[in-house]
């Protein structure tokens, strides 16, 4: 475990970091408002033959909570993974995001590529997020200016709709069963 978290860390990529959001201080008593699925459900691997048996998988938002402690943390979903959602289940969704980021001194936002978007067998048509995670980042920019995106995803994205919502980017991609740790 302790290689698969060098190896994380040493694949991180930080894409921007306007406004100086990264590093979070673990012992700063401003609010962080985890936002995601992705940070509660974690995305490490990718789908088909590249799957593996990892020993542990560590969870973004039990890393954050454990560094910063559970009083400075606030999480909200934002969005579901691997389902279809109605419009009136995203607005409520994005409404308790929203609510979250707009109490909190910080937004940490992970979006991704659920793994129906990207795996071997098949080609993307497009390589945006999904409709949702676009949605959700534009309503937590609103509300938060403070937005450090944390990007979970095997393959390439487009950033040109959202960017300029977010002041800090953090390209993760899929780094495996501790890809949470680096994050932090």
């Amino acid at each position: 475990h302790a290689l698969a978290r060098r190896a994380a860390g040493e694949s991180v990529v930080l894409l921007k970091n306007d406004g100086a959001l990264l590093p979070i201080e673990p012992a700063g008593d401003g609010s962080i408002a985890v936002i995601g699925e992705f940070a509660r459900t974690p995305r490490f691997q990718g789908a088909g033959s590249s799957q593996v048996n990892p020993i542990h998988v560590e969870v973004a938002l039990d890393e954050i909570t454990a560094i910063v402690g559970e009083s400075r943390v606030t999480f909200a979903p934002g969005y579901r993974i691997g389902r279809r959602d109605t419009d009136d289940d995203i607005a409520q969704l994005i409404g308790q995001a929203v609510a979250a980021a707009a109490s909190a001194e910080t937004v940490v936002c992970f979006l991704g590529l659920p793994a129906h978007f990207e795996s071997e067998g098949f080609d993307r048509t497009h390589l945006r997020l999904p409709d949702a995670q676009l949605r959700l980042i534009a309503a937590v920019a609103a509300a938060n200016p403070r937005v450090v995106v944390v990007l979970v995803n095997g393959s390439t994205v487009e950033m040109a709709t959202w960017i300029d919502h977010a002041p800090t980017v953090l390209e993760c991609w899929l780094g495996g069963q501790a890809v949470a740790s680096p994050t932090c």
